[in-house]
């Protein structure tokens, strides 16, 4: 049985595993079980925005957060925070584990999707479930033209709240970057990024 929710306004924040595949694939199956659940686990923990967790799906995490969105700081104090404790976690793990995970943060990296719009709530069998238009938007932005390693991509419908000026400010620790890509059955799609690497070792 299901039962759904009104849809509402939300953020969609998706912190994903970058080279995830790849390592699974070429990696002592006994070894990924290790690493994986700890560095999911580790971003788990770092959540300071309230966000909701709804499933963990392979290497993606899906949070939401219904209500008027995060303000530029908070959005990249999120990410720092997730990004600093992520990148602790790959170095912690190669520093304990055998040689086969010596190379982990070269292997393994971060990024995060952020989108702002609505989403409704159903629950199967006990399980919640977001759906809706902006949740596809947001999976399917975690397939990207973006070539940098970890960055945070944030959404127009989530940028565009916010002055220009604002924006700057904040993300002062590099460069923020206009992108856009075109999916099917979406159009296009146009989003904000900035590497995430400066914030390892700056303040925000």
């Amino acid at each position: 049985m299901a039962n759904s929710l009104d849809s509402a306004p939300a953020l969609i924040y998706i912190p994903d595993i970058n080279g995830f595949t790849s390592y699974i694939s070429k990696t002592d199956i006994r070894i990924a079980k290790k690493v994986i659940p700890a560095l999911l686990d580790t971003i788990i923990e770092q959540n300071e925005l309230g966000l909701k967790l709804v499933e963990i799906q392979g290497d993606a995490i899906l949070f939401y957060r219904i209500g008027e969105p995060p303000s530029p700081y908070e959005m990249v104090s999120q990410s720092k925070k997730i990004f600093s404790a992520f990148t602790s976690k790959l170095e912690a793990l190669s520093d304990s584990l055998p040689d086969e995970a010596m190379s982990l943060p070269e292997r393994l990296g971060i990024k995060i999707v952020a989108h702002y719009g609505k989403i409704a709530i159903t629950k199967i069998r006990g399980n919640l479930r977001l759906i809706g238009e902006d949740v596809i938007i947001a999976h399917r932005l975690l397939k990207n033209s973006v070539s940098a390693d970890e960055y945070l991509l944030m959404t127009e419908q989530y940028t565009s709240r916010f002055e220009e000026a604002e924006l700057d400010k904040v993300f002062a620790f590099g460069e923020l970057m206009h992108g856009q890509d075109e999916y099917e059955h979406i159009g296009i799609v146009n989003y904000r990024y900035a590497s995430l690497k400066p914030l390892f070792s700056r303040s925000v």
